[in-house]
């Protein structure tokens, strides 16, 4: 037999909208809890309960979530279908406005800060504020007309936006209200136009479909319609702000389907997942997820679909309900840096939201921490990790929790499966058979922790693959696997379920040639 010859390999970003045989050896065909981050292919992180709110909740569930940062605490809102509370992490405090709220589904709810004065909306009552303090109650936005209601309210410069607009007695879904510009420290006094004030109006319906939702972008506001496109400018003089197309053939999905990420959208269309800049649009998923993507939402609850930044480590999650689930089970994770796209499930969460997320009551004690050493992922007597507006929360309606991601290694407390599989790589000269004899990983981790191997072998394109027993890999000494796998065309898959974090840099296939035949 012939000596071994090694070939390596280093994927990133995950291709699933093509065959196996046609994607570059530079891509996983499969990945689950993966990401890509500082070059290598990482496991997700965890996550851990934030707040203990389900006493607050009582028979209600939480579905919605927004963060307000009161110097010297972060807040977190979070809404039922009827109510409001607030948690510091601690305690909670019940906000809901007096006189109670019309109940509202999930997917509606819709947050915003200006002047540091959280804005809530939900477009069933009228937009309400809550100015810090948890002894007050939220309380409708002053000068909002009676009866009026609208899909979303955003923040613009010293202004609050809002979005498709029902009078009281009319439905305009295309209508953009201004509020008056509001003083410093303060929410806007007024919404009717007057002599006195710049609130004013415009309408949006020279083109198909109705307003959805909008985000400030630079110096422009966006308006994403149904399947178009405007950018709002402010002027001020008389006009205040004017508009102007800027794409005809895609809007948004769903409320919550956009983040902004250094002076860039990403928006999910409902057909893709595109970055735009104001002037151009790029899109990230053709000939990678998109079709995997748009084609596994379940119709029934697509309104709960959700877009999120966390600059920090370079992502943007497009969370969406898969068929076949209950709620938001699945978030393609986007490196906004190089594009690779990652799968990371969920626990059937109702919404993911960003902002500061601090723990309170501390760290604790080493005296107090119970867990056995080769399972213990606690942090003692310092911070979990350093708080930014980058960390997210998770809003979970069963167990009615809200989840801080990344504060822990393990899911609630449970192991985190992942994977990830290149499938039908040629070797060699792409046409003779190939003996797979060894495979070589360079993976950090935990030491002790296992990664099972498999490899697999294909005679011919579109074959299945032939897939061997897993071997074990152990972190911190093992320094490869052997194997015995035959074939034209190659495939490997490293799996583990673990409580602590591992990631994939690179790996060696040791193969001998076998000739055509």
């Amino acid at each position: 037999m012939k000596a071994n010859s090694y070939i390596g390999f280093k994927h990133s970003g995950v291709v699933t909208d093509l065959p196996a045989e046609e994607v570059t050896p530079k891509q996983w065909t499969s990945v689950v809890n993966m990401q890509f981050q500082d070059g290598a292919t990482r496991r997700v992180g965890g996550y851990a309960d934030y707040g203990a709110i389900a006493a607050s909740v009582g028979a209600e569930v939480p579905i919605f979530a927004y963060n307000g940062l009161f110097d010297p605490v972060s807040y977190w809102l979070y809404c039922t279908a009827t109510r409001v509370f607030v948690t510091d992490g601690t305690a909670s405090f019940d906000i809901t406005p007096v006189g109670g709220l019309i109940s509202t589904p999930v997917g509606k709810w819709t947050g915003c800060t200006l002047n540091g004065i959280v804005v809530l909306n939900n477009g069933r009552n009228a937009p309400m504020y809550w100015a810090g303090s948890t002894g007050v109650r939220c309380q409708s936005l002053p000068g909002w007309p009676v009866g009026a209601t609208c899909k979303a309210i955003r923040a613009f410069k010293y202004h609050l936006l809002a979005l498709g607009v029902f009078n009281g007695t009319a439905d305009f879904p295309n209508s953009v209200w201004w509020s008056a510009a509001a003083d410093p420290g303060a929410v806007p006094a007024a919404w009717t136009p007057s002599a006195s004030n710049d609130a004013g109006d415009m309408d949006l319906g020279d083109t198909p479909g109705v307003v959805v939702d909008g985000l400030a972008l630079r110096d422009l506001f966006i308006v994403y319609k149904e399947y178009a496109t405007y950018a709002i400018s402010y002027v001020a003089g008389p006009l205040v702000f004017t508009s102007r197309k800027l794409f005809l053939t895609s809007g948004v999905q769903a409320l919550n389907c956009i983040a902004e990420v250094n002076g860039v959208h990403f928006v999910f269309t409902g057909l893709d997942v595109i970055r735009t800049d104001g002037q151009n649009t790029q899109s990230l998923c053709v000939n990678k997820v998109r079709n995997s993507l748009v084609k596994s939402i379940d119709p029934a609850q697509e309104d709960m679909t959700c877009v999120v930044s966390r600059q920090a480590n370079n992502q943007v999650w497009v969370c969406i309900p898969e068929q076949g689930g209950s709620g938001l089970t699945r978030a393609y994770v986007i490196n906004t840096l190089t594009e690779d796209i990652g799968v990371r499930e969920l626990p059937g969460v109702s919404f993911v939201a960003r902002g500061v997320v601090e723990f309170g009551g501390g760290s604790p004690s080493w005296a107090s921490d119970t867990d056995a050493w080769n399972t213990d992922t606690t942090f003692w007597a310092q911070q979990t990790f350093d708080p930014t507006e980058d960390s997210l929360l998770m809003v979970d309606p069963s167990p009615k929790a809200l989840y801080a991601v990344d504060v822990d290694d393990t899911a609630a407390g449970a192991p985190v499966a992942a994977s990830c599989e290149r499938q039908s790589l040629p070797i060699g000269d792409k046409v003779g058979r190939v003996l797979i004899t060894r495979v070589i990983p360079r993976i950090e981790g935990e030491p002790g922790d296992v990664i099972r191997i498999q490899t697999g072998g294909q005679a011919f394109f579109g074959e299945a693959v032939m897939w061997s027993e897993p071997q074990d890999f152990v972190i911190g000494s093992s320094v490869g696997v052997s194997v015995q796998t035959e074939g034209r065309l190659v495939s490997v898959r490293f799996a583990a379920s673990t409580l602590r974090q591992w990631k994939i840099h690179s790996y060696r296939l040791g193969y001998v040639e076998r000739g055509l035949y």
